[in-house]
């Protein structure tokens, strides 16, 4: 029998860069941003400040454009860790700073949330 006509064997895969881990990572982050909005709203619809911030409207005073500045930095945090080239002259620290940034911007949001339920 030919070598010829046999498929080829698979290889070992490449070890995931840490830059690779890192997009994975921030990837996931910003994708549960959703879930983790409805699971803080509906923890919070659950205490009794957030009843009654639907019943009787005793909800928490927070501007517009507070959720709106979080979500704009975490957009923009997980645009740079998501798109910053794999190149061996650019440094991780850009792509870990922006990981960073995505995730506490996601965790005020997620707080800003839970305080307007807790008026």
């Amino acid at each position: 029998m030919s070598d010829d006509l046999l498929p080829p064997l698979p290889g070992p895969r490449p070890a995931p860069t840490a830059a690779r881990r890192l997009r994975t990572r921030a990837l996931w982050a910003g994708l549960l941003l959703v879930p983790a909005t409805i699971l803080v709203v509906v923890l919070a619809l659950a205490s009794e400040s957030g009843t009654g911030c639907v019943m009787y409207g005793t909800c928490g005073e927070i501007p517009g454009w507070a959720y709106l500045a979080t979500l704009a930095v975490a957009v923009a945090a997980w645009i740079r860790a998501l798109s910053t080239p794999d190149t061996p002259h650019t440094p991780a620290t850009g792509r870990t700073a922006a990981l960073w940034i995505l995730l506490g911007a996601e965790l005020t949001f997620l707080s800003l949330v839970a305080g307007h339920f807790s008026g």
